[in-house]
């Protein structure tokens, strides 16, 4: 869980010790200097489920069947959020390269103070994509929200890895 210094709204990759994800971010802006930040509306969702696809079938390696089972399930779960928008309350964010959708993320409320992410998918070609829909997000969270959830990395090293490096306030033990 990442938190805020104080109930400003702040850049949520200052300080030195995410030095690095700030490189992510202007490697991308350099990159891309003409990107685009939308809020992610029912009107998008096609698109994100169309970058889910090419971000599931990029990261299947070789053909892993129990992979591709987890990669299904995440699909399923994540069509039926979509499906259910309004009525779970979600909020989410999107980027776009020169029209093309290659980042979004979604998430809603645990309580009033933690906002949790529970999708983040990006064109992993698209160089620094993941860390700016991550801070494009949530520099436009209410400021009511002091902590932002990760979401459990399932034992999933890489997913862990990524989670740690942005250096959270707390990790809660599952």
């Amino acid at each position: 869980v990442d938190g805020r210094t104080d109930d400003r709204m702040v850049d949520p990759v200052s300080g030195k010790k995410l030095q690095s994800k700030r490189n992510h971010i202007n490697k991308f802006r350099n990159l891309y200097p003409d990107y685009e930040y939308r809020p992610l509306t029912p009107e998008l969702i096609p698109l994100c489920l169309d970058l889910e696809r090419r971000w599931r079938h990029a990261n299947n390696e070789e053909g892993d069947s129990g992979q591709e089972e987890e990669l299904t399930d995440e699909l399923r779960s994540m069509t039926r959020a979509f499906n259910r928008w309004d009525e779970l309350g979600l909020t989410g964010g999107t980027l776009f390269v020169d029209g093309t959708l290659v980042a979004f993320t979604f998430g809603c409320p645990i309580n009033q103070t933690t906002f949790d992410v529970c999708v983040e998918k990006a064109d992993v070609s698209y160089e620094g994509a993941f860390t700016m829909i991550n801070q494009e997000f949530a520099k436009r969270l209410p400021e009511q929200y002091f902590y932002v959830n990760r979401e459990e990395d399932l034992g999933d090293e890489g997913l862990r890895r990524a989670k740690l490096s942005y250096k959270p306030d707390i990790l809660l033990e599952k």
